[in-house]
């Protein structure tokens, strides 16, 4: 075979190349919609009863294991599968968490 009889497919491919590109781009703009809705004064009140659970072992404490735990457990009761959704809200809970620390 030679590559002139193929070569219509040439052209094929780059269309599907780039029409792969674009949803691919609007999967991802799509994804970056919150998927969440913080309650800080509910977080606020389970990280303090998580201090108290520790409060003889404050070494166990570690803001972003809850922070990591915390958006994994809503996102899971919610029903919500999105990687980028529980980063983000991990990367919000651990900020404010570490703001309330430091404000402590």
């Amino acid at each position: 075979m030679k590559r002139e009889e193929f070569s219509f497919l040439e052209g094929s491919w780059k269309s599907a190349k780039k029409i792969s590109k674009n949803v691919y781009q609007l999967i991802e703009d799509l994804d970056t919609t919150k998927l969440y809705v913080i309650n800080f004064k509910s977080l606020k009140q389970q990280f303090s009863e998580e201090i108290e659970n520790y409060k003889n072992h404050p070494e166990l404490i570690d803001i972003e294991e809850f922070s990591m735990n915390y958006a994994f457990g809503y996102h899971s009761s919610k029903g919500i599968d999105s990687f980028y959704s529980k980063q983000a809200m991990f990367i919000e809970v651990k900020n404010y968490l570490y703001e309330l620390k430091m404000c402590a």
